[in-house]
């Protein structure tokens, strides 16, 4: 298996239309061959994990059963169509996970696969179901781990990103090593403190880590591929 995460970026005359098509874009997406899971979210603004949303800026994360029905959806699908008519940026990453745990919507859609050889990049995703009393300290948190994100100079991009406004988040980093992201995991006092809290106070109702590996990328993100350089000294 393989899976994806475009991230869909839209002028400001486009936002009405971009809105809509979160709902929209559902039929079309269950019609796509070879698609095992499949999740279209908010992102909030810039590269904080804090849930301020960006109403341009829409994503789909992504489990296919082979790179060829991802091939097919990129080439075929009139939701990638409709993408490269009204967005102003389009990114989209490939990527094997490698280490898999918890489950989203009931299930872990993302089973570990063999790593590709050598050492990164990687990207890791989280996502939980917030308990609505544990609200206020989930995001209370948010901002310092924001800022050792930002000191991090292995971090390439990252991304908050939401199924509905409040209580389903994830997050979304790419890291140019996994020294870089186990760093960042464990080497700043305010993601440690953030782990022992989410687990002694139980913050969430369910909740998945996933680190992947990136194999290829097409598009840009805010201007630029952050793995474009990566990849190609990679390949």
């Amino acid at each position: 298996m393989i899976a994806s995460v475009s991230i869909v970026t839209y002028p400001r005359e486009e936002l009405r239309w971009a809105f809509g098509r979160m709902g929209l874009d559902r039929p079309d997406l269950a019609k796509a061959p070879g698609l095992t899971f499949k999740r279209l979210v908010g992102t909030a603004k810039g590269t904080s994990f804090a849930w301020k949303p960006d109403l341009l800026r829409w994503g789909l994360v992504a489990a296919w059963s082979s790179e060829e029905h991802l091939d097919a959806f990129l080439a075929d699908s009139p939701i990638v169509q409709r993408w490269h008519e009204h967005a102003s940026e389009v990114w989209t990453m490939r990527m094997v996970p490698v280490k898999s745990a918890g489950a989203w919507g009931g299930s872990n859609p993302f089973p570990a696969q063999p790593a590709p050889p050598g050492d990164g990049p990687y990207a890791v995703i989280t996502r939980a179901t917030l308990r609505a009393r544990k609200t206020r300290q989930f995001y209370a948190a948010v901002p310092p781990i924001d800022l050792d994100l930002e000191r991090n100079p292995g971090l390439l991009a990252s991304i908050g990103f939401g199924e509905s406004p409040l209580g389903r988040q994830g997050t979304l980093s790419v890291w140019s090593s996994q020294q870089a992201m186990k760093d960042f995991a464990y080497g700043t006092e305010a993601h440690r403190e953030a782990i022992r809290r989410r687990t002694q106070e139980a913050w969430y109702s369910e909740e998945l880590f996933a680190r992947f590996r990136p194999t290829a990328t097409e598009g840009t993100l805010a201007g630029s591929d952050p793995l474009a350089d990566l990849l190609a000294a990679r390949a």
